[in-house]
């Protein structure tokens, strides 16, 4: 079954509190992610990294968590 198209508020409705791996990913103009295909998803970032590599023809892979981040995460960019 594929997987329909979801905006980002959808998908952060969809899978609260949860990693999410967005295939055929869609930006905006600011290059901020708008949406895309749910290719997997769980509250185990590396199960879900794990299926990235089932995934057949990528395209435009993004990770996210759609949970609040906590006060005390460093980001390194």
């Amino acid at each position: 079954m594929v997987e329909p198209y979801l905006t980002m508020a959808e998908i952060e409705a969809k899978y609260p509190n949860e990693w999410v791996l967005v295939d055929k990913l869609k930006k905006g103009r600011d290059g901020f992610a708008v949406g895309g295909i749910v290719a997997a998803h769980g509250a185990d970032k590396e199960a879900v990294l794990r299926q990235a590599e089932s995934i057949p023809k990528p395209v435009d892979l993004a990770f996210y968590y759609t949970g609040p981040i906590p006060e005390d995460v460093i980001f390194l960019l």
